[in-house]
């Protein structure tokens, strides 16, 4: 044969060659005739359909997926139009969102994947390079630095005006700085970067969701929003607990607090873990942290553990594959976030003592950079990172198979924290009862009545609650003093719930709405001496090789996580001009007073009436 023979009979070959696709159809195709041709009567027609259609969906399977979202994403932005048309106000949530997903969508479908790389290395590593070469210019740190100073000073004058006495908490945030500073492990290694770019996130956050009215009204609608999402769990726990979740109203028979609001804790563990699972809370928080880490100048891990604080109970969870190559300086921000910042699943909790959503939302936001400020003062960086970029963090995605796997171990996480909260709720309000009453005896047996716990504890508190700008009356100072107190000593569910005795007292409030404000932000932290123990041993236990660093720093920790409470209040002390007033959950309202109904037969005479009543 020779050689043009040869090509072309090799051509030949090339044209009938069937491609992959052909091959798999063929190959399925045979499968089926072989499956059907082994089966008998209706069960292989029944056979045949199935791996027919298995066939094509494996084929065809994305094209179907893609024109699904289409279809969908056409339905809702339909529906989006026709809910603007009958009422605007409604609809800016929905619309607001889809902008937000829209905007989302052309950047990482369309201008990263094309021009990420060319925008990455041609424009943002230069501005990046330039930027740190002038942060190293002492003069230009400086400059900017007296006139961010500056610029609150001028606001603060002109913005207190009308009651200067809100720049008690200027001042008192300039002290707590001040006593960070002087008591750091190493004053001359202090990094004022996170200290001033931080305190001014505060202030900027503390504007936004608290003085810009717009921002005040949207963020009144989310606090809301998240109390009504929340208050979904209701559904539940009647279901399943009945009358101790939702008694008759009669007066004194409150819901049961384990068998209500600690409940949610599961419900929102469970939504958490649905999201962790989707990767949308990986996404947040490591966008979160990488500007976080941009502007203050922390590092990638630290940042990151602080933002997830927003949010997990266990945010150190995410930072575990790194803690093993983290400074000393990195490991106490670690603990610092674990005291200064709440567990969003919390939130209901302390609302229903009678803490205000708007302050808990602004304060659970504020915290982050209040938390790696305090941090930064109280143990500086003297080492190298090696953990500073937030692009050589890879967060551990979710181990579980599908969605309802996600749902279901997060609901059943979160059920040791419930049962670790009632345990110690049991515990701590058992010795506080017992400490007030040894505390009474001694104070009896000199002539003195009504010690207490609280008292005491208060008086060591006093300069920071006077300090924060509670106000000019001193008995109200030394309350918020002693909430403080039994907080660090006990735990702030316990101080949360004598704030709201305060607040709901038969002869009027014990707190004006400043002081119940400002002690709502300083509360608003697991800085307390039982968490000590809670968080050296899980964070022990991630790391072994660096327990002894968490023992080390661990008391200290927990004096800048205090503090950072402290300094989140005197900033909301300081822009808050007209705060609000909140009261605890109500729900004996026009309830059936067992006493007084008694009372009343007693004086009539009816007891016959009742009788007729009983079985």
């Amino acid at each position: 044969m020779d050689e043009n023979s040869a090509s072309a009979e090799t051509g030949k070959d090339l044209a009938v060659k069937p491609s992959l696709d052909q091959i798999q159809i063929f190959s399925g195709a045979s499968q089926i005739k072989e499956e059907t041709d082994t089966a008998s009567g209706f069960l292989r027609y029944v056979l045949w359909a199935q791996r027919t259609i298995g066939n094509f969906m494996e084929q065809y399977g994305r094209t179907i997926k893609v024109g699904i979202v289409a279809l969908l994403a056409i339905a809702l932005h339909i529906f989006l139009g026709f809910a603007i048309r009958h009422n605007f106000q409604k609809a800016q949530a929905l619309l607001i969102l889809m902008a937000i997903a829209w905007i989302l969508l052309i950047y990482y479908q369309g201008v990263k994947p094309k021009l990420g790389e060319r925008v990455y290395r041609s424009c943002y590593l230069p501005f990046e390079q330039r930027v740190m070469k002038l942060q190293k210019l002492r003069f230009i740190q400086w400059g900017f630095y007296i006139m961010i100073g500056a610029a609150v000073v001028v606001f603060f004058i002109f913005d207190t005006m009308n009651d200067r006495y809100r720049l008690v908490s200027l001042a008192g945030l300039a002290v707590i700085i001040a006593l960070m500073f002087i008591f750091s492990t190493n004053p001359t290694k202090v990094a004022w970067r996170p200290v001033i770019i931080g305190c001014l996130f505060q202030f900027l956050i503390g504007l936004v969701m608290l003085r810009w009215e717009w921002g005040k009204i949207k963020f009144n609608e989310l606090a809301n929003g998240i109390i009504r999402f929340l208050e979904y769990t209701n559904n539940g726990t009647e279901f399943v607990y009945g009358f101790i979740a939702k008694p008759p109203n009669i007066c004194g028979m409150d819901p049961v607090f384990a068998f209500t609001v600690l409940q949610v804790i599961g419900y929102f563990g469970a939504v958490v873990a649905l999201l962790y699972y989707y990767g949308i809370v990986q996404w947040c928080v490591k966008k979160l942290a990488w500007a976080m880490a941009l502007t203050m100048g922390t590092t990638a891990a630290e940042s990151m553990n602080a933002v997830a604080s927003i949010l997990l109970s266990s945010s150190a969870l995410l930072i575990k594959p790194y803690m093993e190559q983290m400074t000393v300086s990195e490991l106490h921000a670690v603990m610092v976030s674990t005291y200064a910042c709440i567990d969003g699943s919390l939130f209901a909790a302390y609302v229903a003592f009678g803490a205000c959503p708007t302050y808990i939302l602004s304060k659970s936001v504020m915290t982050a950079p209040s938390a790696l400020v305090a941090a930064k003062l109280m143990y500086p960086e003297t080492e190298e990172s090696r953990t500073a970029r937030a692009e050589d963090l890879n967060l551990p995605a979710g181990e579980e198979t599908n969605a309802l796997e996600a749902v279901g171990n997060g609901a059943v996480t979160a059920v040791a924290m419930i049962f670790a909260i009632v345990a110690n709720l049991i515990v701590f309000i058992a010795l506080l009862a017992f400490f007030n009453n040894v505390i009474d005896w001694f104070g009896d047996m000199l002539g003195f009545e009504g010690w207490t716990f609280e008292k005491g504890i208060g008086y060591i508190f006093f300069p920071f609650a006077f300090l924060m700008g509670v106000g000019g009356d001193v008995d109200e100072t030394m309350r918020v003093a002693q909430l403080m107190g039994t907080k660090t000593v006990l735990n702030e569910f316990i101080a949360y719930q004598q704030m709201g005795q305060m607040v709901a007292h038969p002869d009027g409030p014990l707190l004006s709405p400043r002081a119940q404000m400002i002690a709502t932000y300083a509360l608003c932290g697991f800085s307390n001496i039982g968490q000590i123990g809670i968080s050296m041993g899980l964070l022990g236990t991630m790391e072994p090789s660096k327990r002894h660093i968490f023992a080390k720093v661990a008391v200290r920790a927990l004096v800048a996580g205090s503090l950072s409470c402290v300094m989140t209040a005197c900033i909301a002390g300081v822009l808050v001009d007209n705060p609000q007033q909140c009261f605890p959950d109500n729900r004996q309202q026009n309830c059936f007073d067992v006493g007084r109904f008694q009372a009343f037969l007693a004086a009539n005479g009816s007891a016959s009436f009742v009788k007729q009543f009983m079985r």
